[in-house]
C-alpha cells in the first residue's frame, strides 16, 4: 500500500527551493516568480491544496523516462 505524502515535509521542501510564505499569517505559499502558483496547507488535515494556475502548470510537466536527459 502506497504511503500518504507528509504535507509538512513537501512544505519544507518547497521553502528550500525558494517558494515563500503569502505574508507573515498566511498558510499559503506562493512561487517567488509567479505568485499565483500557489499552494494551501491544511495543517488539520495534513494536505496541500494547488491553486488552479498551478494545476495547469503542472498538468503541462512532461516526465523523462529514468536515465534520460532533457538537456545534452
Amino acid at each position: 500500500m502506497a504511503q500518504k505524502p507528509d504535507a509538512g515535509k513537501q512544505v519544507q521542501a518547497l521553502l528550500q527551493q525558494g517558494w515563500v510564505w503569502r505574508d507573515a499569517f498566511s498558510d499559503v505559499l506562493v512561487h517567488p516568480a509567479d505568485h499565483t502558483l500557489a499552494v494551501k496547507y491544511d495543517r488539520a488535515g495534513n494536505v496541500l491544496r494547488m491553486s488552479p494556475a498551478l494545476v495547469e502548470a503542472v498538468a503541462l510537466v512532461i516526465p523523462s523516462p529514468p536515465g534520460k536527459k532533457r538537456h545534452r
